[in-house]
């Protein structure tokens, strides 16, 4: 379970009062059906609303209905990952051996252990898709699901979105597998039930519980898990006990339709106090196609670090009211700055839509894709601007930026010294951007050398594997660091693209 601290200190003379609020990610599961019994169809539902009232011959409460359709359809997670094993790193260092006198790592110590992450899910179709969050099935290897009747499946990871916390399984199962119908989150109200499945604290076996609240807010975003938060935060609020164990399992309404992902809780304690937050299922709908068709995500990047106008700001901006997004940061290289966009400016509109706040700007540059353009209406200095960019694709930026704050030990292969090729690098160049490698140094009488790659050459492929960043370069590098035969490159220089067969 992740945890956010957020602390409030007040001191006087000597009397110091500390208030803890801690933020966590929780993990859970549940099952569900969609048929009713012919006792619940006729004394259960009612059908022209959905709705479940009291039996009066049973005293049966509306959630009977709810839990019966639902719980069927929740699953457990285990989730094992292979993660180093920071203590024996740390002991390998040269450094520690040399000053400290420290011995050599034992040869028959670990360098890895394996972790296990519990949670929820649940089925979003009778062929075996699941909807969980990402934060449980993290780098795992090995995904097991349980279903209510204790059958066991290994499952196969679609896709992941953690700028969200949404991940989608697969199973492959002989039978029809019981799901859930997507609800609209849009349209529920704070004060509506909500009503939560799944597995509280799951060492525990206290598999797929069903507890009830209403939606206590909606919209909330700018919360903090920790190191792993995401990025687009639009989450409902509820007091439905939500505990460790009951992430990824559904957040669902009086009809029993799915409105919500439970992702997170706010607790001093790491349990439940009331507050608890799902990811609202509309938002999700759109990511599930995607996961569903390509296993990825694809969202817009303008390249800007957008800030919230409150009233100071405005005052001190000279705004006769707060509107629109401040311009705090222009990436080099990034569309922001090819089109012209400023520190300082306040964009107004985008596509003739009013921007509210950095938030729901953020969507709307992430929904409207890579590769569109936008127009943007804005006020410079008192002077209202029109300009129109033209969006990159965030996940490109976000693998290169990744690869570039990874140390990769290698310096060179086959004679070549390469880096990642950046926005920034390209505009310097006065080439157009194109994920790659570009080649710094060319050692003489090298392979590369002889094969007649040159300085400056962008590096595309090797043995037909792209290459987007150096660690990919020098990851393909210790794939074939044993061949023998010649290794196929593709590189471009300037307009044209070369086939070049470099002999190790």
């Amino acid at each position: 379970m992740k945890n956010l601290g957020q602390f409030k200190g007040l001191a006087a003379i000597i009397i110091v009062a500390s208030v803890a609020v801690l933020m966590g990610m929780v993990i859970g599961s549940s099952v569900t059906s969609n048929d009713l019994s012919a006792q619940d169809k006729n004394s259960g539902a009612n059908q022209a609303t959905g709705i479940t009232y009291i039996d009066p011959a049973t005293g049966h409460s509306p959630f009977v209905y709810v839990a019966q359709k639902v719980k069927p359809a929740v699953v457990n997670i285990s989730a094992k990952a292979v993660v180093e094993n920071q203590y024996q790193s740390f002991l390998d260092e040269e450094i520690w051996r040399r000053f400290f006198g420290l011995q050599d790592q034992n040869p028959n110590e670990p360098k890895t252990r394996t972790t296990e992450s519990l949670g929820s899910g649940f089925f979003i179709s009778d062929d075996g898709y699941i909807l969980t969050n990402n934060h449980v099935v993290k780098d795992a290897s090995d995904i097991m699901v349980r279903l209510s009747d204790t059958k066991e499946f290994k499952a196969e990871l679609v896709g992941t979105d953690s700028e969200t916390d949404v991940a989608l399984l697969k199973i492959q199962a002989d039978e029809k597998m019981p799901y859930l119908d997507f609800g609209n989150s849009d349209s529920i109200m704070v004060g509506d039930w909500a009503i939560a499945v799944g597995n509280p604290f799951p060492q525990l076996g206290l598999d797929r519980t069903v507890t009830i609240g209403v939606i206590s807010a909606l919209g909330r975003s700018g919360l903090v898990f920790g190191q792993d938060n995401p990025i687009y935060q639009n989450y409902i609020q509820t007091d439905a006990s939500i505990n460790p164990g009951n992430s990824g399992g559904p957040l669902v309404d009086i009809h029993g339709n799915v409105v919500g992902i439970n992702s997170a809780i706010v607790s001093p304690s790491g349990g439940n106090i009331g507050i608890g937050f799902a990811v609202p299922i509309n938002l999700v709908k759109k990511i599930t196609n995607e996961l569903r068709t390509t296993g990825t995500i694809s969202r817009g990047w303008l390249g800007i670090l957008p800030n919230d106008i409150d009233n100071n700001m405005a005052e001190a901006l000279g705004l006769d009211k707060p509107e629109g997004v401040l311009v705090e940061s222009v990436e080099s290289g990034s569309p922001a700055e090819e089109g012209g966009l400023r520190v300082g400016d306040i964009i107004l509109e985008v596509n003739n839509e009013k921007v509210a706040n950095a938030q729901q700007f953020r969507f709307v540059i992430a929904d409207a894709g890579p590769g569109t353009t936008v127009k943007m209406k804005l006020n410079r200095n008192g002077d209202v601007k029109s300009l129109s960019f033209k969006l990159g694709d965030r996940s490109k930026y976000l693998k290169i930026a990744a690869a570039e704050s990874e140390p990769v030990t290698e310096t060179k292969w086959l004679g070549l010294e390469v880096s990642t090729l950046t926005q920034t690098d390209a505009a310097r160049l006065g080439m157009d951007f194109e994920p790659s490698v570009i080649v710094n140094v060319v050692e003489p009488a090298s392979p590369a050398d002889d094969a007649g790659i040159y300085e400056g050459d962008l590096v595309l492929e090797v043995n037909q594997a792209k290459i987007e960043t150096k660690a990919d370069f020098f990851k393909q590098a210790d794939n074939l660091k044993d061949r023998k035969k010649s290794i196929l490159f593709l590189v471009k220089r300037g307009n044209r693209t070369l086939h070049k067969a470099v002999k190790p």
